[in-house]
């Protein structure tokens, strides 16, 4: 019995395993695509100040939080920069400024949805430095496999436990089966805690090392930490023996499976789209949809192989469609949600694994179609060949759960791609007794706006100056001026690529222009909404 247990194991995992390895095919490119971005920063990358900076300030496309914040001058010297946050805004404090030569700040910092990104900015006080301390750089991509692989395993332990737990107690509530708590949840607290440090050793920008406890430590300050613990409470619930009331038992592995799910909702891409209500609640019920059939496979697949009691299989058959089409709809919500454009199935990452697990899926609706309609009867009536097929079939199907988690996990490394369709326009009219201005800004895909400035005379005429620039402040928020000097464009006006305003609350604008060598104008005015 063992041997055949074990010769099942081994043709299962083939087929698995080849689809784990092209779904990890796709972690090369996926490492290169970040979650947050950086659009601008002042001072501008290799600007030359004439005097020591003593802030630095980034704008990012998304609020973040800071990790690590670092200035190193050309001697390789460094310091630790404090940081204030104010929205997608970063201002870095350079307690000891650099007077002379080049300064290089680098900075790793964690997205709403949890994914760290790292980066540098180089700019020189007076003069570049003849030469320029290196930025340590950290091999990323046996992190990223290590990430991807714990993930994907500690899902499917979760839906296991959980899943098998619901099963069990729902479906199958006459099966006796030992009980192994201290195991299940030491095994379990093994794979969550593992999963923070990994998620600690990213975040920190380190790679695939052992690091002491300070990737524990930065873990536990994001929302991985309360992910980890929900998800620990929930292998606690299920593995808990309560053999003298059914009813109970029931009642804790649904609470198990409620708090399982509410884990996916405090990590990844529901934490940074809108409505995040409605991606948030999609997340819980695909992911409670998800364990629970994921759960059921393997108590299904020793059901197949027995005449004793075939009652829990009539029944799963039964119930199955509702939890599998939440499943289908609550993912195909959130891919709605998260993919605001059909043209990026193709041109992002996070479209191709969506194509990736969209084919799993089909072919997944495909067997769970051919067991319920035409393995699942004669299989109970007694039919020997329909008990092989169906045997065979959930077979397939647990392959196709561990591919399925696989390309889900890839999404670890993916952000959907970001979405200007509601971002609004920005315009103001400025004059003054020389010139007049029309500016707006407009949000692009990159994340960053264009500003586009038209310029007449007093007299509506055209005017051909010898510069423009333009600077954007907030006094308000404590945003101090960012310069950008503006190109002529090919289409008319002054433009230039500027950061990404959600709102205009506050913004003040200064378009600067230079007429001739004597003559200048400084146009001001305040944001509006288009």
């Amino acid at each position: 019995m063992r041997s055949k247990a074990l010769n099942w194991a081994t043709s299962l995992l083939q087929p698995a395993a080849l689809l784990l390895m092209f779904a990890s095919a796709m972690l090369l490119p996926a490492i290169a695509h970040a979650h947050a971005v950086l659009v601008n920063s002042s001072p501008a990358s290799n600007e030359t100040l004439t005097t020591p900076a003593g802030a630095v300030r980034l704008q990012f496309n998304e609020p973040v939080r800071v990790i690590r914040a670092v200035a190193r001058d050309a001697d390789g010297d460094s310091q630790n920069l404090a940081a204030d946050l104010s929205g997608a805004t970063v201002t870095l404090h350079l307690q000891n400024p650099i007077e002379h030569g080049s300064v290089i700040v680098s900075y790793r910092v964690e997205s709403e949805d949890g994914h760290p990104i790292g980066g540098s900015l180089v700019f020189h006080v007076g003069a570049p430095s003849a030469s320029t301390a290196v930025v340590p750089q950290s091999a990323t991509s046996a992190l990223a496999v290590a990430i991807w692989a714990l993930h994907t395993i500690s899902v499917l332990y979760l839906a296991i436990v959980v899943g098998g737990a619901l099963f069990n107690r729902w479906l199958n509530p006459d099966r006796v089966t030992p009980v192994r708590t201290v195991a299940t949840v030491v095994s379990g607290a093994v794979l969550l805690v593992a999963g923070l440090y990994l998620q600690g050793l990213d975040e920190l920008g380190v790679g695939l090392a052992y690091a002491g406890l300070e990737p524990l430590a930065s873990a536990a300050q994001g929302n991985g930490m309360i992910a980890a613990a929900l998800a620990l409470l929930s292998i606690v619930l299920a593995s808990l023996s309560i053999p003298s009331n059914r009813r109970v038992a029931l009642g804790v592995a649904v609470l198990a499976m409620v708090t399982a799910s509410a884990a996916f909702a405090f990590t990844g891409h529901c934490n940074v789209v809108e409505p995040r209500w409605l991606a948030r609640l999609c997340i819980m019920l695909h992911g409670a949809a998800l364990m629970f059939w994921i759960g059921s496979l393997l108590p299904l697949w020793r059901l197949s192989n027995t005449r004793l009691n075939q009652r829990p299989l009539l029944r799963f058959s039964r119930v199955i469609p509702v939890p599998f089409g939440l499943m289908l709809v609550a993912g195909a919500t959130l891919a709605f949600i998260e993919l605001p454009e059909i043209s990026h199935l193709v041109s992002s990452l996070y479209g191709r694994v969506l194509v990736f697990k969209v084919g799993l899926v089909t072919a997944l609706c495909v067997l769970a179609s051919y067991n319920r309609f035409w393995l699942t009867k004669p299989a109970l009536a007694g039919n020997p060949g329909a008990r092989v097929r169906l045997r065979r079939s959930i077979a397939c199907e647990i392959v196709l759960a561990i591919a399925i988690v696989g390309a889900a996990s890839l999404w670890r490394f993916a952000g959907p791609a970001p979405s200007t369709a509601e971002q609004p326009s920005f315009k103001v009219h400025l004059h003054s007794a020389k010139v007049m201005a029309q500016l707006e800004l407009t949000p692009q895909p990159a994340g960053t706006a264009n500003a586009r400035v038209v310029l007449m005379g007093p007299d509506f005429g055209s005017l051909e100056p010898r510069s423009v620039s333009l600077r954007l402040m907030n006094p308000d928020a404590g945003v101090e001026p960012i310069k950008y000097p503006l190109a002529k464009s090919t289409e008319g006006g002054w433009q230039a690529d500027v950061l990404t305003l959600s709102d205009p609350t506050g913004w003040k604008v200064d378009v600067e222009v230079l007429i001739d060598d004597f003559t200048s104008a400084h146009l001001e005015g305040s944001l509006l909404t288009q």
